[in-house]
């Protein structure tokens, strides 16, 4: 498995102050405005992990990306070094349920941070969840079925 992160890749954390690892996913990559250390991931929590987190996807005013509805009272942001972020393999049936997820909850939207922020999730345009790419035995499946 590839290292590096991108949006919305299903990882999980554990924050500096906590023991507790916290899932999400990547809603920000890159430079911040609260501090010149470019290495910083902007996760929206997300199942059991939702409301543990420190920030709405804003910090000291300024929105990286959005938590979903009822952001103005959804703990659901952190931001986090890259060092402390995992990348996560999704079972199919977690995939289509951390979707259904971000779709009900409004998904993220862009914010500040110079195109760095997350796309837009919802309304059914862009799944926020990358589906596995088909591997040469299931392209070779698929090229040989016929169709009646």
């Amino acid at each position: 498995m590839s290292d590096d992160l991108q949006l919305y890749d299903a990882i999980t954390t554990t924050p500096s102050d906590s023991n507790d690892p916290l899932q999400g996913i990547v809603a920000h990559l890159g430079p911040v405005q609260f501090s010149p250390d470019p290495d910083w991931v902007g996760v929206r929590l997300t199942g059991s992990s939702v409301g543990m987190g420190r920030n709405d996807g804003s910090v000291q005013g300024v929105r990286y990306f959005d938590c979903g509805k009822d952001t103005a009272t959804n703990k659901s942001g952190l931001f986090v070094r890259r060092a402390a972020v995992r990348r996560r393999e999704l079972s199919r049936l977690e995939e289509l349920r951390l979707k259904r997820e971000l779709r009900s909850s409004g998904g993220t939207g862009s914010g500040a941070g110079g195109g760095s922020g997350a796309a837009a999730a919802g309304g059914g345009t862009r799944s926020p969840i990358r589906s596995p790419r088909p591997t040469s035995s299931t392209a070779a499946k698929s090229a040989t079925k016929s169709t009646p």
